[in-house]
């Protein structure tokens, strides 16, 4: 490996450091046990005892301060074999077949964005021109939600996933955006277009979902669609252009994107903590007990660091092999949306090397303001210049 390739790796956030699962303060203030660790992290999400159900149930540990807005309708706060029937309907979106059959539309898109980019001149704000509009305008097609109103369940998905907003806000946001997307729902049962909520809501009986259930999933996939995918895209964008170098080498070399896509989804992981967990029973992980009833957080971010599994591990390497990073989870509750989150991310770093050669930050590299607060993490304004 060259050095052009190798570059050490400066967080925007706190990486906890890898050893065995330790008590932990949760944001909510209870406490609660933190798991750093690469095989550790995959157990719990792949081991019942660790449950997504549990954390709905009444007394049971909270991750943030307010209470949980989830409902047992939810996709992602759901444990088998519930979730199993709805995540199979769910994956119907998601095949790769259907992701191939959108990308020419995906690039369009790319490509539209970059058009206006490139007419409206430096300075510009990457996540106001490209990050946020290219995953709102793919989920809204894909989902068949109007993008006109984007800025309205922008408003309710970036509530939904505060960790520090007021419980009253939270709920308020919460109830907003299912009333809408009940609203849109029926709408659609009544007159179907060629969109993926249309689908699910005319199917018949057998393997249809409930209402609730898709006013729910509904929820989830636009939320989920955008938030990520837009912040993941930024920080990428970031740690490329806080050391140019490495901006260079894939304008040099653009057939390293994919490799490096998953580099910095791995260092960069858009989800630095993934989906919280309680305990169904007494359990031991690496010699450690853990109570019934506790709460579990899996930092992603330090375990895509652990050095048992990733070869100098905190380095970013855009041209790394072998990368089974766990950004997009494991297990029951992998990502639905990875492979065209994928493709967004791979189509849009394509673009912007091939049409910006040039591009760099505007501002210094520290004075770029990242998220807080949230559950989602990247770069709120991405300044750049070419």
């Amino acid at each position: 490996m060259s050095n052009a390739n190798s570059i050490q790796h400066q967080s925007e956030y706190e990486v906890p450091e890898i050893g065995p699962v330790r008590r932990y303060t949760l944001p909510s203030g209870e406490e609660g046990y933190l798991v750093t660790r690469y095989e550790d992290a995959r157990r719990v999400l792949t081991d019942p005892a660790f449950s997504r159900a549990a954390t709905l149930e009444p007394g049971a540990p909270r991750y943030a301060p307010r209470p949980s807005v989830g409902v047992p309708d939810s996709l992602l706060d759901m444990d088998a074999p519930r979730h199993t029937r709805i995540r199979n309907i769910a994956s119907r979106a998601f095949t790769r077949r259907r992701i191939e059959a959108m990308r020419p539309g995906i690039q369009k898109v790319v490509d539209r964005l970059l058009d206006d980019m490139a007419a409206a001149g430096p300075p510009t704000d990457l996540v106001e021109a490209v990050c946020t509009p290219l995953p709102i305008t793919v989920i809204c097609e894909l989902l068949g939600v109007p993008y006109e109103d984007r800025a309205t369940f922008r408003t309710w998905s970036h509530a939904m996933l505060s960790v520090t907003d007021s419980p009253e806000a939270v709920f308020e946001a919460a109830k907003n955006l299912r009333s809408y997307m009940s609203d849109l729902v029926a709408a659609k049962t009544v007159e179907p277009g060629d969109d993926l909520l249309s689908t699910l809501s005319s199917e018949g009986e057998g393997g249809a979902l409930t209402g609730p259930e898709l006013v729910n999933l509904a929820v989830v996939l636009l939320v989920a669609g955008h938030e990520t995918t837009l912040s993941q895209l930024a920080a990428s964008v970031y740690a490329l252009l806080s050391r140019p170098k490495r901006y260079a080498v894939l304008c040099a070399d653009p057939s390293l994107i994919p490799s490096a896509m998953e580099e910095l989804l791995r260092v960069y992981p858009a989800v630095p903590q993934l989906l919280f967990r309680v305990t169904t029973h007494d359990t031991y992980m690496g010699g450690v007990h853990i109570p019934a009833r506790s709460g579990v957080v899996i930092s992603a971010s330090a375990a895509n660091r652990d050095d048992a599994v990733f070869a100098d591990a905190h380095e970013i390497k855009l041209d790394r092999s072998e990368n089974a990073h766990v950004s997009f989870g494991h297990g029951l509750h992998f990502c639905l949306g990875t492979m065209l989150a994928r493709a967004e991310l791979q189509m849009a770093m394509a673009g912007l090397v091939r049409r910006f050669p040039n591009l760099a930050l505007a501002v210094p590299s520290s004075a770029i303001p990242w998220r807080t607060g949230h559950l989602v993490n990247g770069p709120t304004a991405l300044p750049v210049r070419w």
